[in-house]
């Protein structure tokens, strides 16, 4: 039986890769584009007009908008959804809440002067895809006020943060609109995961309408010591994505997600499942299976909950 080590977030979580699942089935085996810019653009730094900016929040892609002024500033008044991270406060490290160096990022501030020095230290770290839109001051559409708020988790399925591949955050609200989430845990090199994924594409889509969803979270691609996941890991695991034709979310691994279940994974793929909450349904499963050994085993659990 082949073992391999791996780090995740710093804990050591040993993975066993050719370990078998229930029925002999094996667990394991080998295995953004920017916006073009309207205006005169800064070394590795896209700039678009508000409107531009606007149809790219509006596109459905997963982004992420900063606002770098002050927190008084965006107490005031600032786009929906954006986070706040000062222009004052970026230095040369990555930035906490964005460690996937490849997230699309879009920035303002009120005129565009920290903006621009937001957007050129950000490229100078590392990351990929940074567009400045300049001033709220230019922004003719919604605006909300209210405090920038953030949240301390407990590390279990119930309250947990993390990003997902793109470089979202996620957390426990993943699940609330969903009356089942089948959560299955990956690994790049892994075989029989790639394997199967294709059928859990096809069940994501064939379930939507029952408030069933699949979350994938790909235990392998781990954060490195400055806090960021290694770019070249993350555009492996999304081009696995897109061959395998697994169109659902795909989480990477936090300190949140280790604590809540990855610590304990011994081989991959692992399945749960949990409720609209977090909590965990049913058992777990180690293992490929085809999809309609998933079908039976979800239509069980749907059956449970309702009864």
């Amino acid at each position: 039986m082949m073992k391999k080590t791996g780090l995740l977030l710093g804990l050591a979580l040993l993975l066993l890769l050719s370990a078998c699942g229930a029925n002999g089935q094996t667990a394991t085996g080998s295995m953004g584009a920017q916006t073009s810019g309207s205006a005169e653009e800064s070394i590795g730094v896209v700039n678009i007009t508000a409107e531009e900016a606007y149809a790219r929040m509006n596109s459905g892609d997963p982004i992420v908008v900063v606002d770098v002024r002050t927190a008084e500033e965006y107490a005031e008044n600032h786009i929906p959804g954006a986070i706040l991270i000062p222009n004052e406060e970026i230095g040369t490290e990555p930035l906490a809440a964005i460690p996937v160096l490849n997230t699309e990022i879009l920035l303002y501030c009120r005129s565009g002067n920290r903006s621009a020095q937001a957007a050129q230290k950000l490229v100078g770290m590392g990351y990929t895809n940074v567009s400045d839109f300049g001033g709220i001051q230019d922004w003719t559409y919604e605006t909300e006020s209210g405090a920038y708020q953030t949240e301390k988790k407990e590390g279990t399925l119930t309250s947990f943060a993390t990003y997902d591949l793109n470089g979202v955050a996620e957390d426990e609200s993943i699940f609330a609109d969903h009356r089942l989430t089948m959560i299955n845990i990956w690994a790049t090199f892994c075989g029989p995961c790639l394997r199967e994924m294709p059928e859990l594409g096809q069940l994501a889509a064939d379930y939507a309408e029952r408030g069933v969803q699949i979350v994938g979270i790909v235990a392998d691609v781990s954060q490195r010591d400055d806090g960021t996941y290694s770019p070249e890991m993350v555009e492996t695991a999304q081009a696995l994505v897109a061959q395998t034709g697994a169109d659902y979310p795909h989480l990477l691994p936090s300190v949140d997600l280790v604590s809540a279940k990855l610590k304990s994974v011994s081989a991959v793929p692992e399945t749960i499942f949990v409720d609209s909450a977090g909590n965990l349904v049913g058992q777990s499963y180690v293992g490929s299976r085809s999809g309609g050994d998933w079908a039976r085993i979800i239509d069980s659990l749907l059956e449970e909950a309702a009864a």
